[in-house]
């Protein structure tokens, strides 16, 4: 019960400071809240504005997170090495092969977005190399790789 209030807490202080948290534990990149490019396919509606979008270099380790512009979708390396997206405070992605192992995340200039242990060793991948123009995490609860056209190559699929 201790661990839920505590990631409640976390979720509630995160969606009170905004995408600004997201500056706060980023290392390497400039990270900020823009306005999101309409999605590419024909007919469909713009993206909502306050999604957190998360540009090459962007770096966040052990109990540091990104979070959505209205604070419902975080996305956590936890203390425990594992890399999870919470909705809705809630876990409804986590990395495969990265509970135990994980060190840091790192959005990548290559635009592969990869998940380190502490030796420097991937231990988790989008594959999104030579594609990724930049990440969103967004209001809808998804977690998206786009390409430098806003064409999405990788998410989470969790989203409204």
């Amino acid at each position: 019960m201790k661990t839920r209030q505590a990631v409640c807490a976390m979720v509630a202080v995160l969606a009170f400071a905004g995408a600004g948290s997201a500056q706060a534990v980023t290392s390497f990149g400039p990270t900020a809240a823009t306005t999101a490019a309409q999605a590419a396919a024909p007919g469909a509606a713009a993206r909502p504005t306050s999604d957190n979008i998360i540009r090459p270099r962007a770096t966040i380790c052990k109990n540091q997170a990104w979070t959505s512009g209205n604070g419902r979708a975080v996305l956590r390396l936890q203390q425990d090495g594992n890399f999870v997206l919470y909705k809705d405070g809630r876990a409804a992605w986590q990395a495969p092969n990265t509970w135990s192992r994980g060190n840091c995340a790192v959005f990548q200039e290559d635009g592969n977005f990869v998940v380190y242990d502490s030796e420097g060793k991937a231990v988790w991948a989008a594959g999104t190399w030579n594609k990724g123009a930049y990440l969103a995490v967004q209001d809808d609860g998804n977690v998206v790789v786009y390409d430098r056209n806003n064409r999405p190559v990788w998410a989470t699929n969790t989203g409204d």
